[in-house]
C-alpha cells in the first residue's frame, strides 16, 4: 500500500518576544529618533555624542528587526553588535575622561551600514506576509522608506571618512549626512550641498532612484490595500484565519 507523503513543513519555530511582532509604531517612532538625533548631534570628536547616536540607533534596529519577525540567528548577530559597539563607546569615556576626541577624526559609522540596508528589507518582507493592512502595516511602509535615508545617511558618512577626497568637497558636519539624504530621497535638492566625487555620486542618485520606485510602488501598494478595506487584497493563506487582529500569521513567523 503507498504511504501518503507528508506534505512540506511550513510552520517555522514561533517568534519569540511576540509582543513586538508587528510593532511597526514603535519602529516608526524610534527611526524618527534615530533621524533627529543624527541631525542634530555632530559626531566627530566627541564620544559623547558618538554614545547617544550608537544607543538611539542600535535600539531602533533591535526594536525593528523583533517587529519584523527576524530570524533568531540575525536578533542575535545584531544583538550582539549593538553591545559591543556600546561598551565601546562607553570604555572610550574612561581613558579619555570625557575629554573629545580629536576633531579631525571623522569616527564613520561604518558598523551600522549593513543593517541599516538591510532592515527595509526585513521590514518589507514582513509587511507583505500581512493577510490584512492595517495602520500597522502601513506605519511600516513609512518606517521602511525613512530608514532607506537613514542607512544612506550611514553610507555617505562611511564614503567621506574612508575616500581621499571629501563627500563634499570640503570636511562638513556629521550632521549634513542625514540632512543631504533626507533631500536626496525626497528629490528635493536645495543644492548647497552636493556630491563632488563619482562615487559620491553614484551613491546620491542611487539613493534618489531607490527612495522614489520604494516610495511609489511599495508604499503606494501597501497604502492602496489599506484603503481598500479590510479582506480585499489580502493573501490567501489559510494559516492566518485565526491570526490575532494584526499580527498577519505571527503564528507562522521566523525565527529559524
Amino acid at each position: 500500500m503507498a504511504t501518503a507523503r507528508t506534505p512540506p513543513r511550513l510552520r517555522r519555530e514561533p517568534l519569540a518576544g511576540t509582543r513586538l511582532l508587528d510593532r511597526f509604531d514603535l519602529v516608526l517612532l524610534l527611526v524618527l529618533a534615530v533621524i533627529v538625533s543624527q541631525a542634530l548631534v555632530d559626531t566627530r570628536g566627541s564620544v559623547w555624542g558618538s554614545l547617544v547616536t550608537h544607543s538611539v540607533t542600535g535600539l531602533a534596529l533591535v526594536v525593528a528587526t523583533r517587529a519584523s519577525g527576524a530570524r533568531r540567528r540575525v536578533r542575535r548577530i545584531l544583538d550582539a553588535l549593538v553591545v559591543v559597539t556600546l561598551v565601546s563607546n562607553i570604555a572610550l569615556l574612561v581613558p579619555l575622561g570625557g575629554v573629545p576626541v580629536p576633531p579631525d577624526s571623522l569616527q564613520p559609522e561604518g558598523v551600522w551600514v549593513l543593517p541599516a540596508l538591510v532592515l527595509p528589507v526585513i521590514i518589507g518582507r514582513r509587511l507583505l506576509e500581512h493577510q490584512v493592512v492595517r495602520v500597522q502595516t502601513v506605519l511600516g511602509a513609512v518606517a521602511a522608506y525613512l530608514q532607506i535615508a537613514v542607512a544612506y545617511a550611514t553610507l555617505f558618512q562611511n564614503i567621506d571618512g574612508l575616500t581621499a577626497a571629501h563627500f563634499f568637497g570640503e570636511q562638513v558636519s556629521t550632521t549634513v549626512y542625514t540632512y543631504f539624504s533626507l533631500t536626496t530621497i525626497s528629490t528635493v535638492g536645495y543644492g548647497d550641498f552636493t556630491a563632488t566625487t563619482d562615487l559620491a555620486r553614484l551613491a546620491a542618485t542611487s539613493e534618489a532612484v531607490i527612495g522614489q520606485v520604494f516610495l511609489v510602488t511599495f508604499v503606494a501598494l501597501i497604502v492602496s490595500r489599506f484603503a481598500a478595506g479590510p479582506g480585499r487584497g489580502a493573501v490567501s493563506d489559510s494559516t492566518s484565519e485565526n491570526a490575532p487582529d494584526g499580527a498577519g500569521g505571527a503564528t507562522d513567523d521566523v525565527t529559524g
